[in-house]
């Protein structure tokens, strides 16, 4: 009996180290755009390598994204059609993820974890294909926009954006926000068409644009207090740039709230991306200082983007080890959320048919004050 015990005991551990092995054969696949649309996204994935080699891959999606939406599904696919795959982590969510995601479950692997953040695909496709989505509430920015323009006593707010990312519901439904604001408030809002940075002439023309716009805005509004803000992330170095040096000009924040989104580049800082946060605002507001600019520019405290990546891997490995057992569990996606970004405010979205997505989550932070950093 003793013998037998013994015998039992000891396939109970080899099955044991067999399965801890079997669990040791699993891969989290990101995939973000290249520096040139997205560097923060980019950096980000970088960071999640350089913790666990052995564990994450990456690729990225082509710069021309929406010509080439057949190459993003097919890399995507090809993450898919490792076995050893067991998550993917796509952010930004570009056209053409709604569609791989459909694939890969025709693959028949329903165990792939699927996550995107900061989609450019509507609520109701993104959210049917992908187990958790993540983008920061843009809808909701149309408030906390306005309500810094009127602390700095904004008179007119130039919005520039294109038809591409006019068609897309959150960043409509900022807008209308933004005009509501902006009449009540007795602000001047005004829409200016600029180049899509994914058209033909590629983002070089639309940062070109922005650049020589700005200018005639506020030769335009001469005398006014104008803040600019654009939709796309490939434009937000150039729209720093051209209004660091006009007095009367104002940047409420970039289209994805970070202390990393451009800034760096504008203004000449070696900062870490994703370090030390508050040490990144220090460096930015003595930077803007020399300026005369601090009480001109404002962000967010974190980079919402890179935590969408950070946390959409943390949940991942969570999930593959069995300590998160639902795809969507909102308490521990919350909790994630807190432990990254402590304040944010993290709720899913409703659009305006009432219609609530639980697994599409909204992130919110308040707009920084330069000064509180010098």
């Amino acid at each position: 009996m003793r013998k037998l015990l013994c015998l039992l005991m000891a396939v109970m551990m080899v099955l044991g180290m067999g399965s801890a092995f079997a669990e040791e054969n699993w891969k989290i696949a990101i995939m973000t755009g290249t520096t040139v649309q997205g560097e923060e996204e980019f950096r980000a994935a970088e960071r999640e390598i350089a913790k666990d080699p052995d564990h994450i891959i990456m690729d990225t999606y082509p710069d021309s994204f929406m010509a080439e939406m057949e190459t993003t599904v097919s890399k995507l696919v090809a993450f898919a059609a490792d076995p050893e795959v067991k998550a993917i982590v796509m952010c930004q969510a570009v056209p053409g993820a709604k569609a791989a995601f459909d694939k890969i479950r025709e693959m028949g692997r329903d165990d792939i974890l699927l996550i995107a953040g900061t989609p450019q695909e509507d609520p109701a496709s993104i959210s049917a294909a992908a187990d958790i989505v993540m983008y920061a509430d843009e809808i909701q920015q149309g408030n906390t926009i306005m309500e810094k323009c009127a602390d700095w006593g904004i008179d007119v707010f130039i919005h520039y954006s294109f038809p591409r990312h006019m068609a897309m519901e959150l960043i409509v439904g900022r807008h209308e926000l933004l005009q509501a604001n902006a009449e009540a408030l007795g602000i001047e809002m005004y829409d200016v068409t600029a180049p899509d940075p994914t058209a033909e002439a590629g983002p070089t023309a639309s940062k070109q644009f922005i650049l020589e716009d700005v200018p005639q805005q506020m030769a335009k509004y001469e005398g006014k207090k104008v803040a600019f803000f654009t939709t796309n992330c490939g434009m937000q170095e150039a729209l720093q740039q051209a209004i660091l040096t006009e007095p009367n000009a104002y940047y409420p924040q970039p289209c994805c709230p970070s202390p990393y989104h451009a800034f760096p580049i504008v203004l000449g800082l070696e900062l870490e991306l994703g370090g030390d946060d508050a040490e990144a605002l220090h460096q930015i507001a003595l930077k803007l200082q020399e300026y005369d600019a601090v009480g001109r520019y404002s962000t967010w405290a974190s980079p919402v983007a890179m935590t969408e990546i950070a946390v959409g891997v943390e949940y991942a490995k969570q999930y593959i080890a069995g300590e998160i057992t639902s795809r969507n569990d909102t308490e521990k996606l919350k909790a994630l959320f807190e432990e990254a970004i402590p304040g944010a405010q993290v709720a899913t979205y409703t659009d305006a048919n009432g219609t609530t997505y639980d697994n599409y989550y909204t992130v919110l932070l308040a707009p920084v004050d330069f000064n509180d950093y010098l």
